[in-house]
């Protein structure tokens, strides 16, 4: 049993009394260690089976876990306590309900019941949902519940805040409902009121093991302080440099105070990694040591060095998109590699979509993983909907789709008859629904908003070779409210909406009309075929923890998109990004290419973009480095580290003197991790911050701007978002603010 571990695994899994902090680096067999401590506490009969629980996050860890230990220990596996957080908790809330006032046979109800059941109160308490949404006030309860922190003390802008959770809470018990973070919230009532019952599960557990311990959030925490105090026999494994979810609860404080929570602890550290190349590893280590929040500890293998980690410079967002695509197919045609051994991970999203076109183009394979295609996502299929109404009235289907989103008080009968109508008198949708207006038939609410929103397809539709494509999709998508349906909303899943919503919008400059776009989004439909199992996988970093492949392409390396923007805004938040990066670098086995674009198209315009921090913090020694042409993909300049000058052999250094801006200078003489230069840099990054904000303040009447397709004017009158402007060229326009910039 303990022939397979290295000494440290073997250490840990023979420190079996006493609490133990095992911090177990990425790939170094942290699995491994808790089945083999389970084995081993039960074959020198420490404990029975019933006297152990261990707990994972994922019922897929907890069964791996059972199958493994079920394999030396046979049907007695049945009787060990593991599974899930909650699972463990639901068990133990079915045994003492009655003690919290619920019944044993209680209902667990999904997020559907809980949406309308917050709808339910909030329109008792007379609250607008379409300003103050459900799931905003679900966010909160939930948020409230895990941290433990009442949710009168929660910063909050929604109204009556603590009368609708208290509310929420009644109805839920007096239906026997317990919703997801009710769960362990009524174990800790459970042993507050009983000590009873609270002693008989500390005397039961004798041994408690926890995985992935940097992720408990406070709710969790205190439920195993409480269950471990009677023989502090408590193992908990975790990597605190992994730790990449404080925006679902989880609290890092957990795992860097753990000698502070238990007298006379011990902490192990798992550093030989079975995963990735030494010079892998060490440009993991060299980024995470920045970090001040952590126990610190170094990875190292006996693996060989592998390949120099690449980073690649590139004039766009585009050019990086496709040369990527290219790079992809040569591994796959030169060297013997399949589609599935290569992952690309990105920060957000919203930035899978040029590679999925990319893909498409060059037919690559390709699958998201956690996620789905960005053109079969929600908000781009209403988006795109819209535009189809406005191109061509008679589109059923997409004026179907959206009539009600966001919600105008229209009803589903007032839709169904009018539908019925269209279908039986042989006319558009839209044109039985104007006639209705002429005709009368529609009466209050129902015809005030469906007016409204023909209105603005008409009006629209008369702009349509007027304005530019994104700008028309802005403007629609903000008279008809649907983003604001979005900001209202005001949850991290609204916020990623928002986010590939600005994705789409910018894609739409690519297109000289709305025509070849909606022919384009057809073509992708007919040549994308990503059933193949050997496809790229393409993910957030966020979902490709715990996931491992030959080659990781990391883009999108600039201060703002990775560490992204948000974070640069609050405190320890580039901390967590970093933690981010050290995941991301250490999914890679063999290949590891990262790449920063020095220009991306953000609110409407090119703006100049500095490589991430992240990228200083790579050892120049262990990087080949690259930049290539904007123009046909060819590479310009190669930069080979020189061992005994210290210094980087440019291959072109008349193209560096005489072509490159300054923030790439900065990076190519590798002088950006430097006091001085750190300055400047956040100087630049500053200024870029506040010009990218510039689209978003109040341009004053008589301000000079300039506008991508009708050149230079002066504003005359600004009305919210839309601005009155006389253009020197094309005469007076009414433009979104967003598509202008300052030019004084």
């Amino acid at each position: 049993m303990l022939e397979n571990l290295n000494n440290s695994q073997t250490e840990a899994v023979k420190n079996t009394e006493g609490p133990l902090l095992v911090l177990a680096g990425a790939g170094t067999g942290k699995t491994k260690v808790l089945i083999s401590r389970i084995i081993y506490i039960l074959s020198n009969y420490l404990a029975q089976p019933q006297e152990i629980l261990a707990v994972t996050f994922t019922n897929k860890a907890a069964q791996e876990m059972k199958n493994r230990i079920g394999e030396i220990i046979g049907d007695q596996v049945n009787n060990l306590w593991v599974g899930t957080f909650h699972a463990i908790a639901i068990k133990i809330l079915r045994r003492h309900s009655e003690i919290v006032g619920l019944r044993s046979d209680f209902t667990i109800i999904d997020e559907d019941d809980q949406n309308r059941l917050i709808k339910q109160i909030l329109n008792d308490f007379n609250i607008d949902t379409k300003q103050f949404s459900s799931k905003a006030y679900l966010s909160k309860i939930s948020i409230s519940k895990d941290i433990l922190k009442n949710i009168d003390h929660l910063n909050s802008n929604l109204p009556k805040l603590k009368e609708v959770y208290d509310t929420y809470q009644f109805r839920l018990k007096s239906m026997n409902f317990v919703d997801f973070g009710d769960i362990i919230n009524y174990n800790l009532e459970i042993f507050k009121k009983s000590v009873e019952t609270l002693n008989y599960y500390q005397n039961k557990f004798r041994y408690i093991l926890v995985d992935e311990y940097q992720d408990t959030n406070n709710c969790q925490y205190q439920w195993l302080l409480l269950l471990s105090s009677k023989f502090c026999n408590i193992c908990c494994v975790g990597d605190d440099d992994q730790s990449i979810y404080s925006w679902r609860g989880a609290n890092i404080n957990n795992i860097l105070r753990f000698e502070n929570d238990f007298a006379d602890s011990k902490i192990i550290r798992l550093e030989q990694n079975y995963r990735s190349t030494s010079n892998i590893l060490k440009i993991a280590d060299s980024v995470i040591s920045n970090n001040k929040q952590r126990h610190g500890k170094k990875l190292w293998t006996d693996y060989n060095k592998g390949s120099k980690v690449k980073i690649l410079s590139f004039y766009d967002g585009k050019v990086e998109s496709q040369t990527i695509a290219n790079k992809i197919k040569n591994f796959t045609q030169n060297n013997s590699i399949n589609f599935s051994q290569i992952a690309i991970l990105v920060r957000a999203g919203y930035q899978t979509r040029s590679f999925e076109e990319s893909f498409i183009q060059n037919s690559i394979p390709y699958k998201i993983i956690g996620g789905m295609k960005f053109y079969e996502r929600l908000e781009i299929k209403d988006a795109i909907a819209y535009l189809r109404v406005c191109v061509n009235f008679d589109d059923d289907l997409a004026l179907l789709r959206i009539i009600n989103t966001p919600k105008r008080g229209v009803g589903d009968a007032v839709i169904s008859t009018l539908y019925q109508r269209s279908q039986q008198e042989k006319q558009s949708f839209f044109k039985v629904i104007k006639n209705s207006f002429e005709e009368n038939s529609l009466k209050g609410k129902s015809k005030e908003s469906l007016k409204t929103l023909i209105e603005i397809f008409e009006k629209f539709n008369q702009k349509i070779d007027k304005i530019t494509l994104p700008e028309l999709a802005k403007s629609i998508l903000s008279e008809a409210g649907y983003l604001q349906m979005w900001k209202n909303e005001n949850t991290l899943e609204a916020n990623s909406r928002l986010d590939n919503i600005d994705e789409f919008i910018k894609s739409l400059g690519d297109f000289s009309s709305i025509a070849e776009f909606l022919e384009y989004i057809s073509l992708i439909e007919v040549r994308d075929d990503n059933s193949r199992l050997n496809s790229v996988k393409l993910m957030t970093i966020h979902s490709a923890k715990g996931l491992e492949f030959d080659i990781v392409f990391l883009p999108g390396l600039e201060e703002g998109t990775f560490p992204s923007s948000k974070s640069l805004e609050e405190a320890n938040s580039v901390e967590e990004e970093r933690r981010l990066m050290y995941v991301a670098i250490t999914r890679a086995k063999k290949e590891l290419i990262i790449s920063f674009a020095k220009n991306r198209y953000i609110f409407g315009e090119f703006q100049n973009l500095n490589p991430s921090r992240f990228i200083s913090e790579i050892p120049i020694s262990e990087v080949d480095f690259e930049e290539i042409d904007f123009a046909n993909n060819n590479l310009l300049n190669r930069f080979d580290f020189n061992q005994n000058s210290g210094k980087f052999n440019v291959s072109n250094k008349s193209y560096i003197k005489n072509n490159m801006n300054n923030n790439f200078s900065k990076f190519g003489s590798f002088n950006y991790g430097s006091k001085t230069t750190q300055t400047k840099n956040s100087a630049t990054t500053q200024k870029n911050i506040t010009k990218l904000n510039l689209a978003n303040e109040e341009f004053p009447i008589g301000t000079r701007v300039f506008h991508q397709k009708f050149g230079y004017g002066k504003i005359k009158n600004v009305d919210g978002n839309k601005l009155e402007i006389s253009f020197e060229k094309t005469g007076t326009k009414t433009v979104m603010k967003d598509f202008v910039t300052s030019s004084q």
